[in-house]
């Protein structure tokens, strides 16, 4: 446990320190790239997004880290969706 909350802290901290400093705005970067405008955010969040995936399943791999994974519950899910969405339509986002 003390092993996976370190390799989590290992990655995350320096990604929220680029990502906070960079001034990184993933809908801003979505709303560049339906625009069909270029944009670098967007593939900024491609590279991290890959980066961290290689990372997590190396790590599993290499069986330093466990991915559990939570049964589906399609009430929770189906009633947080909503919820995010409304939140979102509400934040005008």
């Amino acid at each position: 446990m003390l092993l996976t909350a370190s390799l989590g802290l290992l990655v995350g901290i320096p990604l929220g320190l680029v990502i906070h400093r960079g001034g990184f705005c993933m809908h801003s970067a979505f709303r560049q790239i339906l625009r069909g405008e270029r944009s670098s955010s967007f593939l900024a969040y491609l590279l991290a997004l890959g980066c961290h995936l290689l990372f997590v399943n190396t790590l599993a791999a290499g069986q330093l880290l466990v991915v559990p994974v939570p049964p589906l519950t399609w009430l929770a899910a189906t009633v947080g969706g909503l919820m995010f969405g409304f939140g979102m339509v509400w934040a005008k986002g």
